[in-house]
This record gives C-alpha cells, sequence and structure tokens, in this order.
C-alpha cells in the first residue's frame, strides 16, 4: 500500500504534472491510434488496387 501513498501524495502536490503528464499519454496514444488507422487504411487501398 506504501506504493500507492506515494503515488497519491505526488499527485496531489504536482496537480500541473500530473496535468502535463496526462496530456502527454494521451497524445501519444492518440498518434498511435492515428497512425494504425492510416496504415490499415492504405493496405486496404493497395490490397484493393490489386483486385
Amino acid at each position: 500500500m506504501s506504493v500507492v501513498d506515494t503515488l497519491v501524495s505526488a499527485v496531489a502536490a504536482n496537480p500541473g504534472l500530473t496535468l502535463i503528464l496526462a496530456v502527454l499519454l494521451a497524445l501519444v496514444f492518440g498518434g498511435y491510434l492515428y497512425l494504425r488507422k492510416v496504415v490499415v487504411n492504405v493496405a486496404e487501398g493497395y490490397d484493393e488496387g490489386r483486385r
């Protein structure tokens, strides 16, 4: 439980840093999903073009 307590106290002490980390995580995850969508659509386009 001490790890959770340490994490909670760190978040409470640094709300700005927590917000920045959350935004960065959202951007990385969103970028991954966007690039994955682009690659899948390109692959489907190539497959349709070959038919």
